[in-house]
C-alpha cells in the first residue's frame, strides 16, 4: 500500500512525501522546492526538514543589484 504525508512549511503546502521501496520520495508542488523533487528520504519528517531548509534558503536569498 502506498502512503503519503503532506509537507507544509509555516502553513505553506510545498509537497508530499510518498512511501517508496525502502524510504520516502518527495514530490514538489511548489516551485521553491523543485530542487528536491524526487529526492529520497528515510522518513516524512526528514523530507519536511530538508524542505524547510530549502524554503529558508529561498527566503534568505537577496539578488545582487545590477549595474
Amino acid at each position: 500500500m502506498i502512503a503519503s504525508r503532506p509537507v507544509d512549511i509555516g502553513g505553506r503546502f510545498v509537497g508530499v512525501a510518498v512511501s517508496s521501496h525502502g524510504g520516502w520520495r518527495f514530490k514538489a508542488v511548489d516551485p521553491v522546492v523543485d530542487d528536491i523533487d524526487g529526492a529520497r528520504f528515510d522518513s516524512p519528517a526528514e523530507a519536511a526538514r530538508v524542505a524547510r531548509l530549502v524554503v529558508q534558503r529561498a527566503q534568505d536569498w537577496v539578488p545582487v543589484a545590477q549595474a
